[in-house]
């Protein structure tokens, strides 16, 4: 019969926290490492300048055709509420150029819905 010993949890808990620190230090050489490399491989290839040049000169190009097409928007918009409030907007609702009527409610908006659609089908098949 074969006897077997469990490794002490507590020697286990020592040695993890022993290693810790060299974990994080190797973990920092290497990030160091890799940045140092990938910074100054970037910074000296002629291909990535054009590309952040372009890149940079593309998105301020959208930038300013975007300001100009949203101060565009709020001039409208400016323009037809001050045409809105000048005119009175005095249209009832239902009307032309007043607000819409709300579908009627319950029962009776829902008969007056169904037999709508049913005369556009109806309609639309006799053609």
């Amino acid at each position: 019969m074969q006897i077997s010993v469990l490794p002490n949890p507590l020697q286990h808990n020592q040695k993890a926290s022993l290693m810790a620190p060299l974990n994080q230090f190797i973990q920092r050489v290497m990030h160091h490492v890799v940045n140092e490399v990938l910074i100054k491989g970037l910074a000296n290839s002629k291909t990535f300048q054009r590309f952040a040049v372009k890149t940079d000169s593309h998105i301020n190009k959208i930038k300013s055709e975007g300001m100009e097409s949203f101060e565009e928007m709020t001039k409208r918009a400016s323009s037809t509420v001050v045409e809105a409030v000048d005119g009175g907007m005095a249209a009832a609702p239902g009307t032309r150029g007043g607000p819409p009527l709300p579908p009627p409610r319950g029962m009776a908006g829902f008969m007056r819905a169904f037999a709508h659609s049913v005369k556009e089908d109806f309609a639309g098949a006799s053609r």
